[in-house]
């Protein structure tokens, strides 16, 4: 008895070091910001301060931190430690002015390799090798030819907006943009209003940047067991998704490789037509046209400085980097595109005299949506640009330091290879940069106003040469299916509109739920 009753105490003693030992393991950096005067939301093991997306949204979370611990503070995703910032200043200061020092967005691996050489995940060289074979191909130029696309698939969302009285506006906007990526990216026409749950585009589509179990746990083993995820084999996307999408993909490349003399408009193509380039060569569609102002309020997409000092890291591409760059065009360019419309159109819906003014506008042009003609309408950039804010699709971004870095005069030095991200939600959100931040107000962003915005406090496709390559093509798609849509429609409250519309918990990007309006036809 006396034996087991020791055999028995050795294994509680051995399993209380164990706990003992993982403990010390899982909170190993928790005093890493105190120590530095920094403060910021207590962190518990394993999560960090990951506990609070159990009770809220991601956006809110960092608006409520920005409101109790100030402009920098610290955060710690599972023991990793991360620094919040939301000065406007600080952010130029990394993103512009020493964007060299923060030039990757992280620096984890899944092992999946579809995965790991998308735009997001590239580092370094890598990185500045492919935008600059990406950039080229989001030109104005290049557009505006693809305009006639986008006008073709808004006619078929107008026919299936025809008849009806009420409309779930998130899942018609999903259509449009489904079949605008089809026909667009793909070459590929697809029936995307009939039932979305039996069109595998979209089914497979809703899975991708969701957030899952499987998002949350594979940033947390990236942060604190980073052997572990590769290991465990867990995959950020979904492995059904990766491999549907993958297959279309290829599928696609494989059958334009083959045919010489094909002639496509598709973006696809334009990826192909790229890597087959010198990089001295171009085109006319590769220039410039005097319509494109997205600048003014959104900033540039361009990346000429990289483009220009960067021609000697050559334009190889692997066919594996053709299809996680067609990947993660679909991936950016599928919900957060439909949201933004979803929110757009909800919002004039709301303010009944924002969407007459915009009504007014568009309907001098006579029923021209040219990309030309779109660049001309202000107001309705500003409808767009103001809703961009509100509903900022990601609330932060992230980078790291390359090397030890002294942040402004804080006195703060950043080892090498620490994680920051930029709070946008409570940049967004500061009234100090905008008065009545709650409140939907195009007028912020009109021509006139515009000298009243604080630089550097408008980021909704982030801030420097590693902002959103696709800013050019999301905007055309938002302005010419608003202005289109607005022109032929009022949109309206029902009993089923929500005057405010709620963010949901564990998502990566910006949900909300349901956006149900009425539409009545102008003629």
């Amino acid at each position: 008895m006396l034996f087991i009753d020791l055999i028995s105490v050795n294994s509680l003693v051995i399993c209380l070091t164990l706990l003992g030992t993982l403990y010390l393991y899982l909170t190993r950096n928790f005093n890493y910001w105190s120590k530095r005067g920094l403060n910021g939301p207590k962190p518990l093991p394993i999560f960090g301060t990951m506990w609070q997306l159990f009770f809220k949204p991601l956006g809110q979370i960092n608006l409520d931190n920005f409101k109790k611990f100030g402009k920098i503070y610290g955060v710690y995703t599972g023991n990793r430690p991360v620094l919040m910032v939301a000065d406007p200043q600080l952010i130029k200061d990394m993103n512009i002015r020493d964007f060299h020092l923060f030039v990757d967005r992280n620096d984890f691996r899944t092992g999946d390799e579809l995965s790991d050489r998308t735009m997001l995940s590239l580092k370094g060289d890598d990185w500045k090798k492919m935008r600059s074979i990406i950039t080229p191909t989001f030109s104005s130029g290049k557009m505006r030819s693809m305009h006639p696309i986008i006008i073709d698939c808004i006619k078929r969302l107008d026919k299936y907006l025809s008849d009806k009285k009420e409309v779930e506006m998130k899942k018609a906007m999903g259509s449009l943009t489904m079949d605008v990526i089809a026909s667009c990216a793909f070459g590929t026409k697809i029936d995307t209003y009939d039932d979305l749950k039996s069109n595998d585009f979209s089914k497979y589509a809703q899975k991708i940047f969701r957030g899952t179990w499987r998002v949350w746990i594979s940033i947390l083993l990236a942060s604190t067991f980073p052997k572990l995820l590769k290991w465990t084999g867990i995959r950020f996307f979904d492995p059904k998704a990766l491999e549907f999408f993958s297959t279309v993909i290829n599928t696609i490349i494989t059958k334009r490789k083959s045919e010489s003399n094909g002639k496509y408009n598709d973006y696809i193509q334009l990826m192909i037509n790229a890597t087959n380039k010198s990089s001295g060569d171009t085109n006319a569609e590769d220039r410039e046209v005097s319509a494109d102002l997205n600048g003014e309020i959104f900033g540039n997409s361009e990346t000429v400085s990289i483009i220009k000092n960067n021609t000697k890291l050559g334009r190889d591409m692997t066919d594996t980097d053709l299809l996680a760059t067609a990947f993660i065009f679909f991936v950016a360019g599928y919900e957060t595109t439909a949201a933004a419309l979803a929110h757009v159109l909800h919002s004039l819906a709301i303010n009944q005299d924002c969407q007459q003014k915009l009504y007014d506008e568009v309907k001098k042009f006579d029923g021209q949506y040219d990309y030309e003609i779109i660049a001309q309408m202000p107001y309705l950039e500003a409808c767009v640009a103001e809703t961009l804010r509100v509903y900022t699709t990601l609330s932060a971004s992230s980078r790291i330091a390359s090397q030890d870095y002294t942040i402004g005069d804080t006195g703060i030095t950043l080892p090498k290879g620490s994680m920051v991200n930029f709070d946008i939600q409570s940049v967004h959100y500061n009234p100090d940069y905008y008065p009545e931040p709650d409140r939907w107000n195009p007028e912020r962003f009109m021509p006139y106003n515009r000298d009243k915005l604080v630089p550097y406090t408008y980021m909704p496709f982030g801030l420097g040469p590693r902002n959103c390559v696709g800013m050019r093509f999301a905007l055309m798609e938002i302005k010419t299916a608003v202005a289109y849509l607005v022109n032929k429609y009022r949109f309206v409250r029902t009993d089923k509109t929500d005057e405010s519309l709620i963010a949901k918990k564990f998502e990566i990007v910006l949900t909300t739920g349901d956006t149900y309006l009425g539409i009545e036809s102008r003629n």
